[in-house]
């Protein structure tokens, strides 16, 4: 999806037409929905269905998705195709991750890592072969091919996981069964909710006020407001002790550093491909195979790395701090890049080798880190929400970059969110000796 999504948005023969800025727009709001959503499918597993049933359920959704794009009749379809896929993966993301850590449950701190880097390096294995295929299926014969070959992937892999036998005994009920009478009082809160959202919908549409670009300033806006909710929920619970209150408070530091890494990582889809679809020379490769680069690297490093932390013990504070530099490094090098892409010249194909380079060894260092501490320091009955509440920062990030991305583009944008996340590592490099101590075990 993330290889196609931003040509399909601007192609104005075959697609919907939009302007590049809108289009950048809407994928960083898609993307960062598909993590927003991770907070309720870690909460739904964790209370009612258990990580194994809520991914199952998030697959038939994103399954339904993809089938809705590809009989794409209008820009109502699309956004509506984006909705089931966002639920979807909602429900996927924090359960299967949950699922890795209750594996590994009574392993080391850094068998763990190792494990989610392996998990990690998996994830994009699939994802390269999707970028591969579904981008040139795209170009060569359609958007609508493109989707249609991943309805059959997505089938074939719900298919797989349903009957994959290592898995059923791994998460499959929920942590802590929600109540009935508590059950019925989210059920009231959740539909006023509802009502509510629909209320100001239609107000705002007599009003004029509908638009696309507010409604993508409004959730940008919401990923910052629902995260500091949830982590201040965690905060106040009264089961929880000091120590595990102090835990807590250095994973808020750990996911405000997340968040600025996510406001690059994931531009690679919108901002990064169009630019490579304007100025960059693909070798005669299909542009939509730029997004490949990422996978192929976190797949060459994630071995690697994951041995690293057998080996030598490195807190997760110090891979953060240095997963941040190295992002923002590779925006610094990409603004460098964009300097000579003046007057319609295309620059060389090695550039973005470097930007991937530098950027998929950061999400490396920070993103399976980033996992594994959410397992470490959730407090009992809530592994899958903590994970979510990870996800959030990818949510947070994915809308804060996307909106930057509307209003600087460009030398000007990669310079700022480069140069903002070096400067957070730096910070983050600092604060590295009492964060240690705060996530020690």
């Amino acid at each position: 999806m993330r290889a196609v999504l931003a040509l399909f948005l601007v192609d104005s023969a075959h697609g919907l037409g939009m302007s590049k800025t809108t289009a950048v727009g809407l994928v960083g709001a898609y993307l960062s929905a598909c993590y927003l959503t991770a907070m309720p499918g870690g909460w739904i597993a964790d209370r009612l269905t258990g990580a194994r049933k809520a991914a199952l359920i998030g697959g038939v959704a994103i399954l339904a998705g993809h089938v809705t794009l590809a009989f794409e009749a209008g820009a109502a379809t699309v956004y509506a195709a984006l909705v089931l896929i966002a639920i979807g993966t909602g429900l996927q993301k924090p359960n299967m991750t949950a699922m890795v850590g209750k594996l590994y449950a009574d392993h080391s701190d850094q068998e763990r890592d190792a494990a989610y880097s392996r998990f990690y390096a998996s994830v994009n294995a699939g994802g390269l072969a999707a970028t591969l295929l579904v981008g040139w299926l795209g170009l060569r014969f359609g958007w609508n091919v493109a989707f249609g070959a991943a309805v059959v992937a997505i089938a074939f892999s719900l298919v797989v996981f349903r009957f994959s036998g290592s898995l059923r005994g791994a998460a499959d009920r929920p942590g802590r069964p929600l109540p009935r009478a508590e059950a019925r009082t989210l059920a009231v809160r959740v539909l006023w909710s509802v009502l509510a959202v629909l209320v100001v919908g239609a107000v705002a549409r007599a009003t004029g006020a509908l638009t696309l670009p507010h409604v993508l300033t409004a959730f940008a806006v919401l990923t910052v407001v629902v995260p500091a909710v949830c982590i201040g929920r965690l905060l106040r619970r009264k089961d929880l002790d000091e120590r595990g209150r102090k835990g807590i408070r250095a994973y808020a530091g750990l996911f405000a550093a997340a968040v600025a890494f996510f406001c690059i990582l994931d531009l690679a889809g919108s901002s990064v491909q169009l630019f490579a679809a304007d100025h960059v020379d693909m070798m005669g490769l299909p542009v939509t195979w730029q997004a490949a680069l990422n996978p192929v690297m976190t797949i060459a490093f994630a071995g690697v790395l994951a041995a690293v932390w057998r080996k030598v013990k490195v807190s997760a504070p110090a891979k953060f701090s240095a997963g941040l530099v190295l992002g923002g490094a590779s925006f610094l090098l990409l603004a460098l890049a964009a300097t000579q892409a003046t007057g319609g010249v295309h620059i060389s194909l090695l550039w973005l080798v470097g930007l991937y380079v530098l950027l998929s060894t950061g999400e490396l260092f920070l993103a399976p880190t980033g996992l594994s501490i959410s397992h470490k320091l959730a407090p009992a009955g809530t592994g899958s929400q903590l994970a979510g509440v990870f996800f959030l920062a990818v949510a947070a990030g994915d809308a804060i970059g996307s909106q930057v991305a509307t209003h600087l583009t460009g030398a000007a944008l990669y310079l700022a969110l480069g140069g903002f996340a070096v400067v957070a590592g730096l910070a983050m490099c600092a604060a590295t000796p009492r964060l240690r101590v705060l996530t020690s075990a």
